[in-house]
């Protein structure tokens, strides 16, 4: 049996990686998992795994999952709505699985996915090491225009949160609302949420 340490060197050189990239630097399934049980790797989710040599202290296990997601997206996607929302602490809701805008016809059923033709992903998009995500700005924009996912109620009630919070200005949303061209659409909901502040 070959030893784990020489297999553990062969893995890609990064803290999440997927079985396609296990394969690649020919590492098998079946020496995935001797290196789950001698606790040299954790299966994050199905096909997905982190080396724990590469773990950095200080992340917490929300960016982890949103770094595994990215991984089995092949990092396709932008973290959005709900997930943002969390993620800026600006929600009571929990999503059960995490949000990506991703680009019509991709997807992976695990995670939701809301797949956008020809997404924009130049405005409003911050990116981690490992995953994308929206800015606060184009979060609670986009929370607006798509009501079907978030509903106006827990948008004003973010949009109220981050300014009292200091989390963002008005001149950043209606900034980012000008880039995104949809000042018009976004502007009624601004007015509203500022007369209730």
């Amino acid at each position: 049996m070959e030893n784990l340490e020489n297999i553990t060197k062969g893995l890609p050189k990064k803290q999440i990686f997927t079985l396609k990239d296990a394969s690649r630097a020919g590492v098998s399934r079946y020496y995935l998992n001797k290196l789950i049980a001698a606790e040299k790797i954790i299966e994050l989710q199905k096909g997905v795994f982190q080396n724990n040599d590469y773990r950095p202290v200080e992340e917490d296990l929300q960016e982890t999952a949103f770094k595994a997601a990215s991984a089995r997206l092949k990092e396709r996607g932008v973290i959005c709505l709900l997930s943002a929302l969390s993620y800026y602490d600006i929600t009571e809701l929990m999503p059960s699985n995490i949000w990506f805008w991703v680009p019509y016809p991709y997807g992976v059923s695990s995670l939701k996915t809301i797949r956008v033709k020809d997404p924009d992903f130049s405005v409003g998009v911050e990116k981690h090491d490992g995953f994308s995500i929206t800015t606060i700005e184009r979060t609670l924009i986009e929370c607006f225009l798509n009501p079907k996912y978030v509903p106006a109620s827990e948008s004003f009630a973010c949009l109220k949160s981050a300014l009292k919070e200091k989390k963002t200005t008005m001149k950043k949303l209606l900034a980012t609302a000008e880039q995104m061209g949809v000042t018009e659409q976004i502007y009624p909901f601004i007015e509203i949420a500022l007369s209730q502040l």
